[in-house]
């Protein structure tokens, strides 16, 4: 959800945190755990048509089908009803109903699933088309609980289906409607494959079609189990489709293209480091890959992203082929951002040292942006230091980039003058940098594992 509504809210996200989010990987875990304990309460009220696989009850849904707590019988009495895939179950928006699962009229058909209250049906959950060339064999799971992780509880289904040879498990997911779920206004041409429910008295349930076939075809229908963790997958692959990738499926993909990137090199190979960084606002990471060393104190960098496709695309520069570039080896940087209409971007503050003779040094101080796939470096001032004389003594001369000669201390300032000239305010961009040599014996797996390890490290914060 990088490029589009959700862009802003990343940006927003960026700008008050003055740093990067991280995936919280704890919550899958817990959905998994919750769905197990479900799973134990379903199967001590299952007979043994069942198989011993539901998935469903809720914690909170004691008691056999069809009764309250109290064990008092509540008449909920359904034509073609499956009484142990039918649950009392709390649902926010709700209150205490009963989840009916219905067997199709015909053996090629779909079942239904209804909300009853009181003895009247009061929700009706999205349904497909109603035939089908495939037998229905059983409603062999059903389960309560925040799948998208939205705060609301969800209800995920697995259907049996059979051709008289084989058998086979079908997920239906209804997923709860949140006014703070943006899923579809992030991925609005995504919209044809919600299915919606009829109206009732509460929130309404949607079906997402694409994620169904997504968990088909990913094999991913046999236990309610195996579905629980996977809705932060499911972004992933959308993302995927629409040439956005998450920051873990961008360091993934950093990682299997090591052989590109992590390549030994012949020259100014004293430092040979790499960091990975989030330099702008499109959501896409930065692999920076820099070497420096040799006499003269070249530095030289290579800087990679992961394109539309999910290739790995080495990025082009605005250096000069030849000419030494920005020392970025470096822990901490100062950086700015600008804010136009065209968007946000993030000038961070470079520096180069370079020795053009034996006696004359060259330092360099510039900025550094990326955008747009393109690596741009604009001159700030330079100063020369040539030791010259019978005593060897500096003789400094600086100038800005406009050619106006500088004191020393204005050229040691001129950066952060400049910006701060502009209304900006200076941020600090913590990087962590690590060997190429750590990782070149490393496997994809362990080469991710680093990759993710230093980008975790990295942050922007208010100086």
């Amino acid at each position: 959800m990088k490029k589009r509504g959700m862009t802003v809210l990343l940006i927003f996200m960026l700008l008050c945190t003055g740093g990067c989010g991280k995936e919280d990987e704890n919550k899958a875990e817990a959905a998994a755990s919750e769905t197990l304990d479900i799973e134990e309460n379903n199967r001590r009220n299952s007979d043994e048509k069942n198989l011993g696989e539901n998935a469903g009850r809720d914690n909170e849904a004691e008691g056999a089908p069809g009764e309250n707590q109290n064990g008092e019988n509540q008449s909920v009495s359904i034509e073609g009803m499956i009484k142990e895939q039918s649950f009392e179950v709390e649902l926010e928006g709700w209150g205490k109903v009963f989840f009916v699962s219905i067997a199709p009229s015909e053996g090629n058909g779909h079942p239904g699933f209804i909300l009853v209250k009181d003895g009247e049906t009061i929700y009706t959950f999205p349904k497909t088309s109603e035939t089908t060339g495939d037998k229905f064999v059983e409603v062999s799971a059903v389960s309560f609980q925040d799948y998208n992780q939205d705060g609301k509880k969800d209800v995920i289904v697995l259907v049996t289906y059979g051709n008289g040879e084989s058998t086979w498990k079908e997920a239906e997911i209804f997923l709860q409607e949140n006014s703070d779920n943006m899923f579809y206004l992030d991925y609005p041409d995504l919209a044809g494959y919600r299915v919606e429910g009829a109206d009732g008295a509460g929130p309404g349930f949607y079906r997402d079609t694409l994620l169904e076939e997504y968990l088909g075809t990913q094999r991913l229908t046999e236990t309610v189990g195996q579905i629980a963790p996977t809705w932060p997958d499911y972004i992933d692959y959308v993302d995927g489709l629409f040439g956005y990738f998450s920051e873990k499926q961008q360091i993934k993909r950093f990682a299997e293209g090591k052989d590109v990137w992590a390549k030994d090199v012949e020259f100014a190979d004293e430092i040979h480091c790499f960091t990975v960084a989030s330099m702008g606002y499109d959501g896409r990471l930065t692999l920076i890959v820099s070497n420096q060393g040799g006499t003269g104190f070249y530095t030289y960098s290579s800087f990679y992203q992961i394109d539309e496709n999910g290739k790995l695309k080495k990025l082009k520069t605005s250096f000069e082929e030849g000419s030494s570039e920005p020392d970025l080896i470096s822990e901490i940087m100062t950086v700015y951002s600008s804010f136009s209409m065209e968007g946000i971007r993030n000038y961070f503050i470079v520096y180069d040292q370079l020795k053009d003779s034996p006696d004359s040094y060259v330092y360099r101080a510039g900025s550094l942006y990326v955008e747009d796939g393109y690596v741009q470096e604009i001159p700030l001032a330079s100063q020369r230091v040539l030791y010259a004389g019978e005593d060897y003594s500096a003789h400094i001369t600086s100038y800005d980039c406009n050619g106006n000669e500088l004191t020393e201390e204005e050229y040691d300032n001129f950066p952060f003058s400049y910006y701060e000239g502009m209304g900006l305010t200076g941020k600090s961009a913590v990087f962590e940098w690590m060997d190429v040599k750590d990782i070149q014996e490393m496997d994809d797996a362990e080469t991710e594992k680093a990759l993710r390890q230093v980008y975790e490290k990295f942050s922007i914060k208010e100086n």
